[in-house]
């Protein structure tokens, strides 16, 4: 978690005499104060309002034959308004956690109504056109009051929707299959410029991670493996060797591109399991793991992370396919041992070089 990072750090500065207590306070109450941080009130919130709507719908729904027609019909549009209702004027009075928390129950209300309504009136319909109505009153709502807790939601009935989708065509290659996934993730990537809600693309970045891999289970062509291989990571270098790395979507791509190259690899590995085509995508493994390290790793987590699991993975794998040969497997782990420590040897000193002229530019600037 960043703050817990950002607290660790201040009281380093604080004890070697950078920063003061005081400023040092300032900046966590700075950090604190903004609407992105962590807030354990308003997950609470949003899981209560989740929680709340559930337990109204199934109310509704257990005394179903028991109440009137038109008090049905009245009870649904009720709940729908006046839980939006509420949201708006808790946003305006400055109450937005809970109002975001009232708007996540009328969406959740919107949808389990239509269902009961349908029910009520047999409704003849495809459930997926069902869902398409409800995620659309969602975006609706997300758009009007700008609501980061509601573009939460909406990534949460993406993922359903598309889930559905799928099962109401067999997994089989239709416009629906082919276009729904990169649709709804363009959607929700849209929706967090407006909702400032920037945690949720990666959302997006599962839900194409899921979509090319059905696309490679649609063809079973180790080819399309190859290129999630080459792909994902010469767009993580592109973007990681550019300025454009600074962005957060540009970061997000990068990272979900390296995520994609090694589904690649283990693809690939499944494909060519044994002699000299197991021992080449081992060495492509090990290269595009230490390259990635090398790119950023020192400044991102997730791709330090990525990188330690395509590395891990691989040397698992490879283990597991060369038990019968252990010799094999002790020269490939003495080779790759060597090669990581010669380039550890090479980073380590390109890095106290760098530091070096990086002090020399300061002393220069501080004394011109």
């Amino acid at each position: 978690m960043y703050r817990a990072r950002l607290k660790r750090d201040l009281d380093r500065w604080v004890a070697n005499g950078l920063v003061n207590e005081r400023d040092a306070q300032a900046m966590l109450a700075d950090y604190d104060a903004q609407a992105s941080s962590f807030s354990v009130g308003s997950v609470l919130l949003v899981l209560s309002a989740v929680l709340l709507s559930a337990s109204i719908l199934l109310v509704i729904a257990a005394n179903w034959q028991a109440i009137p027609r038109l008090m049905k019909v009245s009870v649904v549009i009720a709940l729908i308004w006046g839980f939006h209702c509420g949201g708006a004027i808790l946003i305006a009075l400055g109450r937005k956690a809970l109002g975001q928390g009232l708007l996540v129950l009328g969406a959740a209300s919107f949808g389990g109504g239509m269902a009961l309504v349908g029910q009520l009136y047999h409704l003849s319909g495809d459930e997926l056109d069902l869902f398409y109505v409800w995620l659309t009153a969602a975006v609706l709502s997300c758009i009007f009051f700008r609501s980061g807790v509601m573009l939460g939601f909406v990534a949460a009935l993406c993922m359903v929707t598309v889930a559905v989708g799928f099962d109401r065509y067999n997994f089989d290659w239709t416009m629906q299959t082919v276009l729904l996934p990169p649709a709804l993730s363009c959607v929700i990537i849209l929706l967090s410029f407006w909702a400032g809600n920037l945690r949720v693309r990666h959302v997006a970045g599962v839900l194409l991670l899921a979509w090319l891999v059905w696309l490679y289970a649609h063809t079973t062509d180790v080819r399309i493996a190859i290129a999630f291989v080459a792909g994902g990571f010469g767009v993580f270098a592109a973007l990681a060797l550019t300025k454009f790395y600074e962005w957060h979507l540009a970061r997000l791509l990068a990272t979900y591109a390296l995520a994609l190259s090694a589904i690649g690899l283990a693809l690939v590995n499944i494909e060519y399991s044994t002699g000299l085509s197991l021992a080449f995508v081992s060495i492509v493994s090990l290269v595009i793991s230490v390259a990635a390290l090398v790119m950023k790793g020192r400044d991102d987590g997730m791709v330090r992370a990525m990188a330690y699991m395509i590395f891990a993975g691989e040397t698992l794998y490879l283990s597991f396919q060369t038990i019968d040969s252990l010799l094999d497997t002790s020269s490939f782990f003495l080779i790759s041992g060597l090669l990581v420590a010669l380039l550890a040897f090479g980073v380590s000193r390109l890095e106290k070089l760098l530091s070096q002229n990086r002090g020399l530019k300061k002393e220069s600037a501080d004394a011109s």
